[in-house]
């Protein structure tokens, strides 16, 4: 079964942290270690569990990839931020556009002038 590229908020905010850990060289990160960080970047506390339960449902999803050390969970993303940008364009193209990844191009063009409208505004 393919991955499951839809989440909510707080799983972007789960694998937008692992990628910013990945980045930096560390691959094998445990529950605890993205609780931290994320409550060194958030300004909102949440709760150990309920980034546990998130991670667990990202594995499920097999948008995370699990391994176990001990008695220890380790996580890591099974894709980068870039392919599942691309597949989510793609699925966004077949949804919307009938699989034309063209007419979308021209629908994205357009958000980002109107984008720089407003930033420019």
């Amino acid at each position: 079964m393919p991955a499951n590229f839809r989440h909510g908020s707080l799983e972007s905010i789960i694998l937008t942290t692992l990628w910013s850990m990945e980045e930096r060289g560390e691959y094998k990160n445990s529950v605890k270690d993205v609780f931290d960080s994320l409550q060194k970047d958030e300004s909102q506390t949440r709760a150990y569990t309920t980034i546990k339960t998130v991670m667990d449902r990202l594995f499920e999803k097999k948008v995370l990839l699990r391994f176990k050390q001990g008695r220890k969970f380790y996580y890591r993303t099974a894709y980068s931020n870039n392919e599942i940008v691309v597949k989510s364009l793609i699925e966004l193209s077949n949804r919307y556009c009938n699989g034309d990844l063209a007419r979308l191009g021209k629908i994205i063009d357009t958000v980002v002038e109107k984008q720089n409208c407003l930033v420019n505004a």
